[in-house]
């Protein structure tokens, strides 16, 4: 009797400790170039919002309100804390979160010697291009972006997001972003809806779309043999917008799919079959 009675009120310490835990309004895929979802009033919705002093992401979906961050891969592992603000400076929320370490593959990759000691000429047309696409990227159009992301090609996956690359032996940059090799020509579609902000030839990117989805979401597809689209276009989800190719600084055929938030790359891979949205309505945000 004495048994059943222990058993009986470890069960209700048990259901006590579990009810009394709040519930959780934020999803986040917690390493490098992860994306933070975080529920906010309707009223935070219908105003600017700022992590660090950069314009974040305000996305609504069945009459639910969310603020969607992207994790920078520079940012340091462990304990952080993230402070929302609005327009006035005002502390809307504060976010708790630990950036755990991820393990990321490694590829040694042999390019043309020019793009590892570019010539003088080179490197004015890569300052060049460095401040054409830095322009884009500060783009903000105000519209609610559709996160129902698709896949930009059918293909071979040969690299992803945080991928460490050495390049002719040297270390270079981190990957920053999703590669998917496919046949010179290959039409590339819009994986959501935007507007074209930028097309061009670009030293390293070799041709290059850069379409902003909204609030700060763009896509950058680099690499291309050629662009079908033009500036300050319109495009739906799923339209065509270019062909695979092997133009900048590439090795074969593929499509170099970035994608931005709060002007930070994360992976894309986590938009596509609505991986991050199904976690988050799973959790019940």
């Amino acid at each position: 009797m004495r048994l059943a009675k222990l058993y009986i009120l470890s069960i209700v310490i048990v259901l006590t400790f579990v009810t009394s835990l709040p519930a959780s309004d934020h999803k986040i895929l917690k390493y490098k170039g992860g994306i933070l979802f975080s529920q906010i009033t309707k009223n935070d919705y219908d105003n600017d919002l700022y992590i660090n002093n950069e314009k974040i992401i305000k996305w609504s979906d069945s009459n639910k309100y969310y603020l969607v961050y992207g994790i920078p891969y520079a940012t340091n592992y462990g304990y952080k804390e993230l402070v929302v603000k609005n327009q006035s400076n005002n502390i809307i929320k504060n976010i708790h979160l630990d950036i755990v370490d991820k393990k990321y593959d490694i590829q040694r990759i042999n390019v043309n010697k020019k793009f590892i000691e570019p010539d003088m000429a080179t490197i004015e047309k890569i300052k060049k291009d460095s401040k054409e696409l830095n322009k884009a990227r500060s783009i903000w159009i105000d519209n609610n972006p559709d996160l129902f992301f698709i896949s930009p090609v059918e293909g071979t996956v040969t690299g992803r997001f945080g991928t460490r690359r050495y390049y002719n032996g040297k270390e270079g940059r981190y990957h920053n972003g999703y590669d998917i090799a496919a046949p010179i020509g290959t039409t590339i579609v819009s994986p959501s809806s935007g507007k074209v902000i930028l097309i061009g030839d670009f030293f390293y990117n070799g041709k290059t779309i850069i379409i902003d989805h909204g609030r700060g979401l763009k896509s950058l597809m680099i690499h291309l043999d050629d662009i079908l689209v033009k500036n300050d276009q319109r495009i739906k989800k799923g339209q065509i917008i270019g062909k695979v190719g092997s133009t900048g600084k590439s090795t074969g055929p593929h499509l170099h799919w970035s994608v931005l938030m709060n002007n930070a790359y994360v992976d894309p891979e986590l938009l596509l079959n609505r991986q991050v949205i199904q976690d988050l309505i799973l959790e019940g945000s």
